[in-house]
């Protein structure tokens, strides 16, 4: 019998009557596909098991909801996988075999659409996705394991890493979230990826260096007196302002070439480092 999942009333609206094989004529077909590529043979052999996939669907989607066209979409793809693996010499019925794929792959769709943060999709990854809180809710409802150890009972049981266990405990203990969210209630424009740790930057360096560069425009301002106002203007407008001006703009301010101006600032900077030696030699 090829259809061990009955469809319900709902899938069995919505879809014909698939056709009905035997053991005989699926063999054939599965043969037909496998050995000379009849693409005929094979879509025959996967729409007379369209029922498969509808049950599946159905479940994975819950008791009386609709069938989840994207579920239905990846049960197909499961329908079609084990149409291309399906060795039909080893005796065995293509319902039994195409279950598997069914399963796994709709197993696999929900996994990697839980979250935009992608999960592995290997067997094990399944299996402690679909079985990690019922196996948590049932040694802690036990009492048998002290919560330090409960992670290892967790990978034992399971036949995963501890570290694994901790990954997908984290995954599942909260849905994505936007991190253009506004952080409180007072209507700021403050968003939570503001107050995100950046993990290439060295916050003690950056402190030190905002430090150093304060104390050096402070040692700065005692030194301006030994340049003439017009040196002071130049040096503030090139390395202090907040546009900076080019040598080009202060020539035409000062009524001078650019070059006169390279020249007033070399002297005006060979002042401040004297001025800067003297300091650091006391």
């Amino acid at each position: 019998m090829n259809k061990p999942f009955p469809p319900s009333q709902m899938a069995r609206k919505q879809t014909p009557r698939p056709e009905f094989l035997d053991a005989h004529s699926e063999a054939r077909l599965a043969k037909c596909w496998r050995d000379d590529g009849d693409v005929a043979a094979r879509n025959r052999l996967v729409t007379s098991h369209q029922a498969l996939a509808i049950a599946a669907t159905s479940r994975a989607g819950g008791k009386g909801r609709e069938l989840d066209t994207d579920i239905l979409q990846h049960a197909n793809i499961g329908l079609l996988k084990a149409a291309d693996r399906f060795d039909p010499d080893k005796g065995f019925r293509f319902s039994t075999y195409a279950a598997w794929w069914i399963r796994a792959e709709i197993q696999g769709y929900k996994i990697q659409s839980w979250s935009l943060v992608k999960l592995p999709n290997s067997a094990s990854s399944r299996k402690l996705f679909y079985n990690l809180k019922r196996v948590e809710s049932r040694l802690i409802a036990a009492g048998e394991v002290p919560p330090e150890h409960l992670v290892d009972r967790i990978a034992s049981d399971l036949a995963v890493t501890p570290e694994q266990v901790v990954m997908m405990q984290q995954r599942l203990a909260a849905q994505d979230g936007s991190l253009n969210r506004p952080v409180g209630d007072d209507g700021g424009s403050t968003q939570l990826q503001d107050l995100l740790e950046d993990p290439d930057v060295d916050v003690e360096k950056e402190v030190c260096a905002r430090l150093d560069s304060r104390a050096f425009w402070i040692k700065m301002s005692g030194y301006r007196g030994r340049l003439s106002k017009r040196e002071q203007e130049i040096i503030i407008e090139i390395y202090v302002s907040e546009t900076p001006k080019t040598l080009e703009a202060l020539g035409e301010r000062f009524g001078v070439s650019r070059e006169r101006i390279r020249q007033i600032r070399e002297a005006a900077l060979t002042r401040l480092r004297a001025s800067f030696a003297e300091t650091t030699a006391l």
